[in-house]
């Protein structure tokens, strides 16, 4: 099991940084590698990203199922691998660092199945990547959006 953690300051107020938290299509999107994605109910999507492993890229499909929302706050996913014995979860965590707002994601990942050790080689370079290039897109397009 892999797990990695990225923090991020904006000075954007908490308000406008939750509000496009809330909306899971706005972070689907910046996902690094995204290709598509599909709303399946109000707590579930489906992911299609490209997935940069090293020696190979190739499309991943995962179903991310929002399991907590605390307002403001926090919200907490799993991550079922639909392509590939891949499963995790992760969360965005919204807090004050010296007096600013930060955004603080988690992302843990495991491989199962036959490809088990080598996946989770793979991806102990992967989840840290990705989980800094997510949180730092999010915050660059809040940035953005409202400056």
């Amino acid at each position: 099991m892999t797990s990695s953690t990225f923090t991020e300051v904006t000075s954007v107020a908490k308000e406008e940084v939750w509000a496009f938290l809330a909306e899971k299509e706005n972070w689907a999107v910046l996902v690094p590698g995204y290709l598509h994605h599909e709303c399946l109910q109000q707590d579930e999507m489906i992911w299609v990203f490209k997935g940069d492993f090293g020696i190979i890229e190739k499309a991943v499909k995962v179903q991310l199922r929002v399991t907590e929302v605390v307002e403001q706050e926090r919200i907490a996913f799993d991550l079922i691998g639909l392509s590939d014995p891949i499963n995790g979860s992760g969360t965005f965590v919204l807090h004050d660092v010296n007096g600013e707002n930060a955004i603080t994601g988690m992302l843990t990942m495991k491989a199962d199945g036959f490809l088990a050790t080598i996946l989770n080689s793979v991806l102990e370079k992967f989840v840290p990547q990705t989980v800094k290039a997510h949180v730092t897109s999010i915050t660059g397009k809040i940035d953005r959006l409202n400056a």
